[in-house]
């Protein structure tokens, strides 16, 4: 099985264009923007709502030769939706405070999107393991990520196929959520997999790739994380997510001292 692990590097990790990093990561958008911002990830789903409207119509699924090009379509609205996310995210950043998530409400409004979203030949199985604790992470950041994960594993199954997400606390030396995307496509080489994190690099041709794995090492990095990937070129892939878990909320009259 081939691997490749991206941790939180204070010294940047791989260098990158200038340019391109202050575009992506450094949005620090004034809260009118910001609105703007979300009214246009509206607009986009109703978008989206009327393209898959579209190509359920019987005279639409006749005509062969508009798959492809309502299927791009559809993944350029997803990709902007993601983007939307990605700037709404940053725009809160100015904020001290470290936001905690409850990844199983997360995961709800990420199956919600897919289902609306993709492909009926996509299935997607989530399963969140019972007790899980609150991520101590933004709730876009994380949904955005897993999305950008989602839709990786989708493209890498263009014949259909199953995407399972599984999220579970798992105790080292830190307290940890791990969230782990699978699919059953067309895997990675370990060439591939080395680039895999590389920002705009891509197996997809011209387009949108290379952009969704740099920013979900990004938002893993920027939280204490870290994101894996194993691959088996020709039988799938799996991407582990894992960031920190947030400390247990005790009741009133509780104390975490064990008992003597």
């Amino acid at each position: 099985m081939l691997s490749a692990e991206i941790k939180a590097d204070p010294a940047g990790g791989h260098a990158r264009d200038s340019s391109a990093e202050a575009a992506r990561y450094d949005l620090h958008t004034k809260p009118p923007t910001a609105g703007a911002v979300h009214d246009l990830g509206n607009l986009i789903q109703i978008a989206l709502s009327a393209l898959n409207r579209i190509a359920r119509d019987p005279n639409v699924s006749v005509a062969p030769a508009l798959e492809p090009v309502i299927g791009s379509a559809r993944t350029a609205l997803l990709r902007a939706g993601a983007l939307v996310r990605e700037t709404i995210s940053r725009a809160q950043e100015s904020h001290p405070e470290i936001d905690e998530t409850d990844v199983s409400a997360c995961l709800t409004e990420v199956e919600a999107l897919i289902r609306h979203a993709c492909e009926p030949h996509i299935q997607l199985d989530v399963s969140v393991g019972s007790g899980l604790p609150r991520a101590k992470c933004d709730r876009l950041g994380l949904q955005n990520a897993v999305l950008n994960l989602v839709f990786n594993a989708r493209d890498a199954m263009p014949d259909g196929g199953l995407i399972s997400i599984d999220a579970a606390a798992v105790q080292g030396h830190a307290a940890l959520i791990e969230l782990r995307i699978v699919d059953r496509g067309i895997g990675m080489t370990q060439q591939t997999v080395a680039r895999a994190f590389e920002p705009f690099f891509t197996t997809k041709g011209k387009g949108l790739g290379g952009v969704g794995l740099p920013m979900v090492k990004h938002f893993a990095a920027e939280h204490g994380g870290s994101v894996e990937i194993e691959s088996i070129l020709g039988a799938g892939t799996t991407v582990i997510l894992r960031v920190p878990a947030a400390p247990l909320q005790l009741d009133a009259g509780q104390t975490d001292r064990p008992a003597l």
